[in-house]
């Protein structure tokens, strides 16, 4: 037989109360990890965001400046054995380009005049790049300055006792622009000779 104090426990029968709801200190803590969580996680998606957004300006960069050198190699008719020399103004040198206008090294020429896309105070051959425009608003975010500079390189070749002159020009594209106050340049080179 069971003794008094068994038969009559209702405790022992009865389920225990159990708290189911959190403490202040368990929301709080939970709270700063998810917000640490987000705070991270937002950090991360910024500089993903800025790392291809500055690799797609770099891919702009050089496209521009790719342009620029397709401009250079296709540019006709390029004969300096024809008299006057047949020579592009992308393949002319900045002392070409001055003997031509001499105007150009002692002032700006006007917007109307032929030589004004290949003019800056230093002789060198340049103009703007639209390197990245916001495709909603429609403005520049982002504008570079495409800057070619073309030199003679002076190659020759003596063929029994002959020297001759190869006609070559060498050409260097450089692409400046400026992305969040860093100041970034692609540059290019190519050669070219002559048609004949």
């Amino acid at each position: 037989m069971l003794s008094h104090s068994r038969r009559f426990s209702p405790h022992r029968y009865l389920p225990r109360a159990t708290s189911s709801a959190f403490t202040l200190v368990e929301i709080v803590i939970s709270l700063a990890v998810i917000g640490t969580l987000a705070g991270s996680c937002f950090i991360g998606f910024s500089a993903v965001n800025a790392y291809a957004v500055g690799s797609r300006l770099y891919s702009e960069a050089q496209a521009a400046g790719q342009n620029q050198i397709d401009l250079v190699l296709a540019r006709e008719p390029f004969d300096v054995m024809s008299t006057p020399k047949k020579i592009p103004l992308e393949l002319m040198t900045p002392a070409e380009l001055a003997a031509l206008n001499p105007a150009l090294g002692t002032s700006t020429p006007a917007t109307t005049n032929a030589y004004y896309p290949y003019f800056l105070q230093n002789g060198l051959l340049a103009r703007d790049a639209f390197i990245y425009t916001d495709p909603n608003s429609g403005q520049v975010l982002v504008k570079g300055t495409v800057t070619t500079t073309v030199s003679e390189p002076g190659t020759s070749m003596t063929l029994e006792g002959t020297t001759t002159d190869l006609n070559i020009r060498r050409a260097t594209v450089t692409v400046s622009y400026k992305f969040r106050n860093t100041n970034y340049t692609v540059s290019m080179d190519t050669m070219r000779t002559a048609d004949r």
